[in-house]
């Protein structure tokens, strides 16, 4: 279904406007208040923490971690989100690698990387579908790591019947325009423990003149959270929609043997986001330009490569240009290591990358998504025919 803004809206933001008070304010009749308690419930979390964005509250659930000068944050490697959110406090991001079929963190590669400089992972369900969120759990309980979940494009998103987000210490939702539930721009962190949730609020919300620890003003306004109350109430029809979408693509190359369709696994429940899957052509014979070629000849709408390449092959990482510094973070003199990026650090996500062909579902009418389908189908053919 189309994305709608309409009288429940109105009638939110309307009660802001009459209220006077547009900023935040932590009572029990704000909106932003409302938001978070009707969003914790819907997820199953016992706190809602609203923010400007899911990147601040990724920084955020940084700050709160103890992670910083010195200590390592384990993250993945296909979107650098995580691995921005550790640099923001100057400390390491560590990257894990991923699961072919998934394109999700490996549990054995988390492992193979805790140091004693580990302090926190940040897991990315990425694209609609959950990590193996109990096992990766159950290593940073073993090894006292703070778990942040990334939740940006999984609002609906289950494994093994516990919502995204819910797993980790702390779990952060995008509500940006192309997300599940949009207002704009905004976000959500969730919790289940109340310590993190006083410190949330009393540290830097201004519950005082001044925060105990290095923290920022990720606060969100009364007005976002007004829209984010009313598409609450709305998002369960959007899922539904983008989720037939993404079957419907899904089933487009069922019978492809050089197109391989993301594996979701019996314990997860995958919503519609971005419909991906992994070019396996080089090894049917088949060339990779040229089925490019045919896709923008035919004017199928599908990205290839997504980045190209990993987060650390990335100047922002591999040479500290975060902070125009040379040493920072990974050459500081607070951080003895020899740990450093090179080509072959996540070798599952190197040859994952660039194979990886993906479309948006998120706002495409479903007639549009038909057509793509059918597309798909056609490219198929042409591709196989040379």
């Amino acid at each position: 279904m189309a994305r709608v803004f309409g009288d429940l809206e109105l009638q939110y933001l309307k009660e802001v406007l009459d209220s006077g008070r547009l900023g935040w304010y932590h009572e029990e009749n704000s909106m932003t208040t409302r938001l978070e308690e009707a969003f914790a419930k819907k997820v199953g979390a016992k706190f809602g923490i609203t923010r400007n964005s899911c990147m601040t509250a990724l920084a955020q659930a940084v700050a709160v971690s103890g992670a910083g000068t010195g200590y390592e944050v384990i993250c993945d490697p296909i979107v650098h989100f995580g691995g921005v959110a550790a640099l923001e406090f100057n400390a390491v991001p560590r990257f894990a690698d991923v699961k072919y079929d998934t394109y999700l963190m490996d549990p054995d590669s988390v492992r193979a990387n805790i140091s004693d400089k580990t302090k926190a992972l940040i897991v990315t369900n990425l694209w609609g579908l959950c990590a193996e969120l109990d096992e990766i759990r159950e290593i940073c309980d073993e090894h006292d790591i703070f778990m942040i979940e990334d939740c940006a494009h999984n609002m609906g998103s289950y494994w093994k019947g516990e919502h995204a987000g819910t797993y980790g210490d702390l779990g952060c939702f995008s509500f940006q325009q192309g997300k599940h539930l949009p207002t704009g721009d905004g976000g959500m962190m969730v919790t289940d423990r109340e310590d993190l949730y006083y410190k949330l609020y009393h540290e830097w919300a201004f519950g005082g003149e001044s925060p105990a620890f290095m923290t920022l003003n990720f606060r969100m306004n009364e007005m976002t959270a007004a829209v984010g109350l009313a598409q609450l109430q709305r998002v369960d029809g959007y899922i539904e929609e983008y989720t037939q979408s993404l079957n419907i693509l899904n089933e487009a190359i069922a019978d492809c043997q050089w197109l391989r369709n993301r594996h979701v696994p019996e314990e997860a429940v995958q919503p519609g986001y971005i419909w991906t899957c992994t070019w396996e052509g080089d090894k049917h014979g088949l060339d990779y330009d040229r089925f490019k070629e045919v896709c923008q000849e035919i004017g199928l709408p599908v990205r290839f490569g997504f980045t190209g390449a990993p987060a650390y092959a990335f100047d922002i990482f591999k040479v500290t240009t975060a902070y125009r510094h040379p040493e920072c973070p990974v050459r500081c003199p607070f951080y003895e290591s020899d740990y450093r990026y090179h080509e072959g650090l996540c070798p599952v996500a190197e040859d994952l990358i660039p194979r990886l062909v993906a479309s948006g579902v998120v706002e495409a009418p479903p007639d549009e998504v038909k057509k793509r389908a059918d597309l798909l189908r056609e490219v198929i053919k042409i591709t196989e025919r040379g």
